[in-house]
């Protein structure tokens, strides 16, 4: 059995209706697209899995680490190993390129100042981007600039888990599968949990695909996507047609 990543038990998100609590996982190697309208409670579900934001009821735990029991120091550690991509770029705009692509590097420790440069400039390289950027203001880019050197700091590490909760990243994903992303999910050492609905399909291989369908603020439906295709609620098998 895959090695749990990620575990949401009796979790209630602050927008939820009453009764409406998550049970899921996310397990090593797996891809999961989060499905939902807007409103529906997405981008909360994130910052909560993240520990940006504490559920109203339940426990999250990040690699058997329950997130409410955490210190600092293993806060730290846990997120050594995952990259995370939100709504916006997260970028500092007074910052270079190359000071924006450092910062998890020198608040973790991880190299000697005199390392990181080479390795950026190899890691844009590596992602097809401009190395010319490297210095540049980040508040001088253009935003799919912007995108690009912010989903660049999210890989940096070569996390074991992934988070995506940003609908314009679609359009940059078959430069980042072809340079590396994709070799990552085909040895199953990284998972994925990435906002987006049935337009994401085609980056991912059909028979890995585990889908989440958020309503109303809670989980309406989890699983394999060619598994839930015999749901017994009609709501989620219309849902899944869609893939």
């Amino acid at each position: 059995m895959a090695e749990p990543l990620l575990t949401l038990r009796s979790v209630t998100l602050p927008m939820a209706q009453e009764g409406q609590s998550i049970d899921w996982v996310v397990s090593k190697g797996e891809i999961w697209l989060v499905d939902g309208p807007s409103g529906s409670g997405k981008t909360i579900l994130f910052k909560v899995m993240l520990g940006l934001i504490p559920p109203e009821t339940g426990t999250v735990s990040l690699f058997d680490c329950p997130l409410n029991k955490a210190r600092a120091g293993q806060l730290g550690r846990l997120r050594r190993r995952m990259g995370v991509l939100l709504e916006g770029d997260g970028l500092i705009p007074s910052w270079t390129v190359f000071e924006n692509l450092a910062l998890p590097w020198r608040y973790h420790d991880l190299l000697k100042k005199e390392q990181l440069e080479p390795y950026i400039h190899s890691q844009l390289l590596r992602y097809q981007e401009d190395v010319h950027l490297l210095h540049r203001v980040a508040a001088t880019l253009t935003v799919e600039q912007r995108l690009r050197v912010a989903f660049i700091r999210a890989v940096l590490k070569d996390p074991e888990l992934l988070f995506l909760d940003n609908d314009i990243v679609a359009f940059h994903l078959t430069r980042f599968m072809k340079a590396g992303l994709g070799q990552k999910l085909n040895e199953e050492s990284l998972a994925m949990v990435v906002r987006g609905g049935a337009a994401m399909i085609g980056f991912f291989p059909r028979d890995r695909v585990h889908l989440a369908i958020v309503r109303n603020g809670s989980v309406l439906a989890s699983g394999r996507l060619i598994d839930l295709y015999d749901h017994p609620n009609p709501d989620v098998v219309m849902v899944v047609k869609g893939y």
